[in-house]
């Protein structure tokens, strides 16, 4: 697993793919964005692809629909550790944690534009460890990753919708090789954005799929 403390390191890295933008906000978003950057360096996204280069989503808990498992970097972290880490929390079992493809550096500031904070939004690679299987096997919630489009309407969050089949385009549980992905509702394979996905993750979810 590689190690990672400063995404600023992958600005001329090869392979990586690294963005830039600016969001305006007011006064109150502005603290909040201040308060969060004081513990907080950013959002790690784990992004675990299987043979066929279908990706692996979960329906999270904390949002209305399906994401890639993703979750907050404490300040002094490393982000290859933090992805390894809510990998394993959100899929429930650890996958093999692989080379970052993607960083968004979303600078914040007031409607003046006096005073700006930074964030960064990395996206690493990953896929499952061998040794536990294939699709169906051992492979991989927050809210919508800063930097990666205003491309949701009607982004409010909400509770995740209650457990049942995948919908279309899914494997569905218990099929060929039925294992914690396969007999997991919650867990899924996709080989295109599903209709279902969460607000705010379907412009990351397609990057990962084109």
């Amino acid at each position: 697993m590689v190690n990672l403390r400063d995404p600023e390191s992958l600005r001329e890295e090869p392979g990586v793919d690294f963005r830039e933008q600016e969001q305006v906000v007011d006064d109150e978003a502005f603290e909040q964005a201040v308060e969060g950057a004081e513990n907080q360096s950013g959002l790690v996204v784990v992004a675990v692809t299987d043979e066929q280069d279908r990706l692996l989503l979960v329906d999270s808990e904390w949002v209305d629909g399906w994401t890639l498992p993703n979750g907050p970097v404490g300040a002094d972290e490393d982000w290859a550790v933090a992805a390894d880490r809510w990998a394993e929390d959100e899929l429930h079992f650890p996958v093999q944690i692989e080379e970052p493809k993607l960083v968004i550096r979303t600078e914040t500031r007031t409607e003046d534009g006096d005073e700006s904070v930074v964030g960064y939004t990395v996206a690493f690679a990953a896929s499952l460890i061998p040794a536990m299987g294939g699709s169906g096997g051992m492979g991989p919630g927050g809210g919508p990753p800063p930097g990666v489009g205003p491309d949701d309407e009607g982004s409010s969050e909400g509770e995740g919708p209650p457990a049942g089949g995948p919908p279309s385009g899914g494997a569905g549980p218990g099929g060929p090789g039925a294992g914690p992905i396969a007999s997991n509702p919650n867990l899924d394979w996709f080989g295109a954005v599903p209709d279902e996905v969460a607000p705010g993750h379907h412009a990351l979810v397609q990057y990962f799929l084109d």
